[in-house]
Formats: structure tokens, C-alpha cells, sequence
């Protein structure tokens, strides 16, 4: 005899039939793409091998509550071996994680969803710790980012799952309650025909069928209290819930409006970046013009301590011809005293000649004196100009260097703000579904209030119709009473 299947195994076997559809999928791709038979085989025989026990145990209704967890592993697994089978693997292959994510909201569980996610962060981890793959896959963005939208997804998911689930338990509880309502009112219904019956008969039945019907009645009252009770809790469960729901909605919202936060800063960084680069190129001009300046300077310089060489040699020249005028002067004074009283004149002016020798002499002293002083200041402000030189170049090299990572700065914002502006729409998105969500949750809550009210208004109906069958037992007692009187009368008689 065939059982019938449950819900979980018609999930079940759906997947089933989804992970063989992306198998054949992934094995048809690689094929397109021509990749090595070897891979291929590898692919095949893994993905046949896993899927296969996967649906045996689905089909043989094994372990069915954990077979959302093997097909989230069999489905990450599929990921992982088209990633790696790939010789060039493509961004779009790891979106397949978001499918995983997306397939698994079939169980409308969040625990196989946050499980599905882990596996996916695990598979972005793999990504980023194999450098091939990440500059292929991923070349610009930070493994961060991919956490991020991965947790975003995840977790909406997961809080969309998780609302699912208690809204469907709620449903199959109101329903079955709903039923058992319903057969006790059917029975409560046949209960009080046959009161009637017994009512209508009541001239020709003793006093205990009069009594059990009295009974009867009480018990019904009993039973209409309780579910009267039983629905007021009902309510103010349903209550509790659409507060509950309330306050998810309010953390969507805050969730929207971070999102349309984190849009608006990545586009202030945009702008910022933009800027910054205009000032870095800018700065990379003036520094340039700098580095022009002082190498003018540096030229400057080395024609000055030309001039300053030329001038040392002249004054040189002057102290040999200084040093001469003076010999000249010393052999004519010689001369001179020689001659007398006929050389006196000519002593003189060779004593005046060798005065102005000897200042000459002095002179050019001084003035090599001079020369070496400003040679020396010319070498050390030809020094300082040279690692002025070397700083500018410096400065140039990182000045272009900075220019480099601000442009790679302000294509990681703008990829930042696009991401934003997704996750923005996501959000978007899953506050309209849940508004829908929270008004049928209101309607509910409004038809649980007249479901109570209609029960009050029943349970009040029977109080009254118990008092009055009260009032016939008693009246009947009053008759059985008299008619035993009567019927002593007639003993007596």
C-alpha cells in the first residue's frame, strides 16, 4: 500500500529534479566550451555519483529533513567544479551561489537558507585565497563586498523563510482548528436536535431522559465556554504575531533607508575621489615645474663656479706678476745704490714700485681669500640644490604613483555605488512583498475577531437556551410531582 507523500518529500523531489536540470546544464556548457574529456569525465562521474544518492534517499523517503542540506551541498559542489573545471572562469559562474540561495527558498526554511549562505561565503573564500581565480573572477573588488551582498541576501531570505513558515504553521493550526471547530459544532448541532426531539416528546418520556438531557446541555455550554476562551487566545496570538510583523517591517525599513545611506556616501566618495584627483594632477604639474626650476638653478650654479675658477686664475696671474714687480723692484733699489747719488730718484720709485706690489700682493690675497670662501658656499648650495633635485624627482615619482590609486580608488567607488544602488533595488523589492504579507495578516487578524465575536454571540445563545432547560427540568420535577400526589390520591382512593 502506497503512503502518501508529505510535503517536505513533494519538496524534496522537486529539487531532485532542479539540481539534475543544472547538472546536465553545467555538463552541456563544457562541452560547448570544449573542455578536456578528462574534466568532463570528472564532472560527470562526481555530479552523477552525488546526485544519485541524493535521489535515492529522496525516492526511498531516507533521512527527508536532511535532504535540503545535501542538495545545498550538492549544489555548491556543482558551482565549485564549474569554477574550477572552467580554464577561464567568468564572474557570472559564482552568481550560481545566489541561485543556490534562491532554490533552496523553496522549503520556506530559514535554518537550509543561513546554511546555503555559509556555503556560499566558503565558496567566495576559496575564490580570493587562489590568486588565479580572483584576478579572473574578481579582479577589482574586495572579498568584503562579496560577504556583504551575500549576507544581505541571506538574511532577507532568511527573515523572508522564517515569516513564510510561521505564517503557514499558523494557517495549518487555524485550519485545524478551524475543523475540530467545526465537527463540534456539528456535534454540539446534533446534540441539541436531539434535545429537541426529546422536547417534543416531552409528555411521553420519563423524568431521566429529561434529566440527561439537562446534562447534556450543561456539557454543551461547558464545551462552547472553553472554545470561546480558546479563541480569544487564538487572537491574541494573531495579535502578538502582527506586532512581531510589524517590527520586521520597521527593521526593512531601516534596512531601505541604510541602503539609500550607503548609496548617497559612495556617491560623495565618487565626487571626493574625482576631486582629489584633480588636485594630485594638479600637484604633479607644479612639481614638475619645480624639479624644471631647479635644474636651471643646478646650471646656474655650475656656470658661477666656472666664473669664480676664471676669477681665481686672474687673481693668481696678479700675485705672479705682484711677486715680479716686486723682484724687479728689490734688483732696481740694487741698482740704485749702485749708482749713488745718480740712482736716489730711481730708489724711490722703485721703493713706491714695491709698495704697490705689496699691496697687490695683498689684494689678491684677500681676494683669493674671498673666492675661496664663496667657492666653498657655492659647492654646499650646489649640494642642496642637488637633493632639492633628487627630492623633486621624488616627489614627482610619488605624486604620479598617488594619481595611480586614486584612479583605481575611484573605480572601486563607482563598482561600491553600483553595488549600492542593487542592494537598494533589493530592498525596494522586499518592503513591497512584505507590505503585501503584513495586509493579509491584517485581514486574518480581522477575521479571527469576527470568528470570535460570532462564537461569543453562540456561546451567549446557549447560556440561555441551559437556563431554560434548567427551568423544564425543574418545571417537569414540579409536574412528576404533582402527578405523584395525584397518583397517591388515587392509591388512597
Amino acid at each position: 500500500m502506497k503512503t502518501k507523500l508529505t510535503t517536505l518529500d513533494k519538496q524534496n523531489r522537486l529539487l531532485i529534479k532542479i539540481i539534475w536540470s543544472i547538472f546536465a546544464f553545467g555538463l552541456c556548457a563544457d562541452l560547448v566550451l570544449g573542455l578536456p574529456f578528462d574534466m568532463i569525465l570528472l564532472l560527470a562521474g562526481s555530479g552523477s555519483v552525488t546526485c544519485g544518492i541524493a535521489t535515492f534517499l529522496t525516492y526511498r523517503r531516507i533521512f527527508a529533513a536532511g535532504i535540503k542540506y545535501i542538495v545545498a551541498c550538492i549544489m555548491t559542489l556543482i558551482v565549485m567544479l564549474l569554477i574550477i573545471s572552467d580554464p577561464e572562469p567568468i564572474s557570472s559562474t559564482y552568481f550560481l551561489v545566489y541561485v543556490n540561495l534562491a532554490i533552496i527558498t523553496l522549503y520556506a526554511d530559514y535554518k537550509p537558507i543561513i546554511f546555503t549562505g555559509i556555503l556560499g561565503a566558503g565558496v567566495s573564500t576559496y575564490i580570493y585565497a587562489n590568486p588565479a581565480l580572483q584576478e579572473r573572477m574578481f579582479p577589482h573588488d574586495p572579498l568584503i563586498y562579496l560577504y556583504m551582498y551575500l549576507a544581505f541576501a541571506t538574511i532577507a531570505l532568511a527573515f523572508a523563510a522564517r515569516f513564510s513558515g510561521l505564517l503557514q504553521q499558523q494557517v495549518a493550526k487555524e485550519q485545524l482548528e478551524a475543523v475540530a471547530a467545526k465537527e463540534m459544532a456539528e456535534s454540539l448541532l446534533h446534540k441539541l436536535k436531539s434535545s429537541i426531539f426529546v422536547l417534543d416528546e416531552f409528555s411521553s418520556t420519563q423524568q431521566q431522559t429529561v434529566q440527561s438531557t439537562g446534562q447534556i446541555s450543561r456539557d454543551a455550554t461547558a464545551t462552547f465556554s472553553t472554545m470561546s476562551t480558546s479563541i480569544g487566545n487564538q487572537t491574541a496570538r494573531i495579535i502578538n504575531f502582527e506586532k512581531a510583523a510589524h517590527t520586521v517591517g520597521s527593521a526593512i525599513e531601516r534596512l531601505l533607508q541604510g541602503t539609500e545611506l550607503m548609496q548617497q556616501y559612495a556617491a560623495s566618495n565618487a565626487e571626493l575621489t574625482h576631486k582629489g584627483d584633480a588636485r594630485i594632477a594638479a600637484l604633479t604639474a607644479e612639481v614638475e615645474s619645480v624639479r624644471s626650476i631647479i635644474m636651471q638653478t643646478v646650471e646656474l650654479m655650475r656656470q658661477l663656479n666656472e666664473q669664480n675658477n676664471q676669477v681665481s686664475s686672474i687673481v693668481h696671474t696678479i700675485s705672479e706678476i705682484s711677486e715680479q714687480t716686486n723682484l724687479l723692484a728689490l734688483n732696481a733699489a740694487i741698482e740704485a745704490a749702485r749708482a749713488g747719488e745718480h740712482g736716489q730718484g730711481f730708489a724711490v720709485v722703485s721703493g713706491e714700485v714695491r709698495k704697490l706690489a705689496d699691496h697687490s700682493r695683498t689684494a689678491a690675497d684677500e681676494i683669493s681669500r674671498i673666492l675661496a670662501d664663496i667657492r666653498n658656499q657655492i659647492v654646499g648650495v650646489h649640494e642642496q640644490v642637488t637633493l632639492g633635485r633628487q627630492a623633486a624627482a621624488t616627489s614627482c615619482d610619488a605624486a604620479a604613483e598617488v594619481s595611480g590609486i586614486m584612479n583605481r580608488l575611484a573605480a572601486n567607488t563607482e563598482a561600491g555605488r553600483q553595488q549600492a544602488a542593487e542592494g537598494h533595488a533589493s530592498a525596494e523589492q522586499l518592503n513591497e512583498q512584505y507590505a503585501e504579507m503584513s495586509e493579509d495578516m491584517v485581514n486574518i487578524a480581522a477575521m479571527t475577531a469576527q470568528n470570535m465575536s460570532a462564537v461569543t454571540e453562540v456561546h451567549s445563545r446557549m447560556s440561555v437556551q441551559d437556563g431554560q432547560i434548567n427551568k423544564m427540568v425543574n418545571e417537569y420535577a414540579q409536574l412528576d410531582q404533582l402527578v405523584t400526589e395525584l397518583r397517591q390520591l388515587a392509591d388512597r382512593k
